[in-house]
């Protein structure tokens, strides 16, 4: 009864399956101590689903996720920003838990930057609103340079941002429309 119950652990452990399914904190966090992190981060890149599912984890900030994006080093620029965009989503639900992973791996002028790759000026503002909200509620003495350093950055990419979709902007920057010939 007992190897049964073994076989099967062992053969659903990696796997897809209803029991663990695929992109599973804990079972990412299992392939990351049988293959290595190295290994791990490099599916990142190579299986699309694979990446959506950790991304989508992480982006809930949840301390499991957290754990996870602590564990893994993207291999790729690819990587890096998908790992910086889903950071930053967590950023709103557990501020102290992110700020707590930026450094080398996660740069804190790329999480607390606005990675993402479309916004308009209402989402910006919304999220600019939201991620300064949380980052204020920490108060931990050593990640408060670190949540400072992020409300700076997250200022700095809020104005830059806006500049680039108001309106009044593009029309001040718009190209000057060629000389015809006669």
């Amino acid at each position: 009864m007992a190897g049964a119950f073994l076989s099967v652990a062992f053969a659903t452990g990696c796997r897809d399956s209803s029991w663990t399914p695929l992109g599973s904190a804990d079972v990412i966090l299992s392939e990351v101590k049988l293959r290595g992190a190295a290994a791990v981060s490099r599916r990142l890149d190579s299986d699309e689903n694979f990446a959506r599912s950790v991304t989508n984890g992480i982006a809930t900030g949840d301390s499991i996720w957290m754990e996870v994006a602590a564990k893994l080093a993207p291999t790729s620029a690819a990587a890096e920003a998908t790992l910086s965009i889903a950071l930053a989503s967590a950023l709103i639900h557990s501020p102290a838990r992110v700020l707590g992973l930026l450094g080398q791996t996660y740069p804190v002028e790329e999480v607390c930057g606005m990675p993402f790759l479309k916004a308009d000026s209402q989402a910006v503002a919304s999220y600019y609103d939201s991620a300064s909200t949380a980052l204020q509620r920490v108060v931990t003495p050593d990640i408060r340079p670190r949540r400072d350093s992020c409300l700076v950055a997250l200022a700095d990419a809020r104005k830059r941002r806006l500049e680039r979709i108001d309106p009044s902007y593009v029309v001040k920057n718009k190209p000057a429309s060629p000389k015809r010939r006669r």
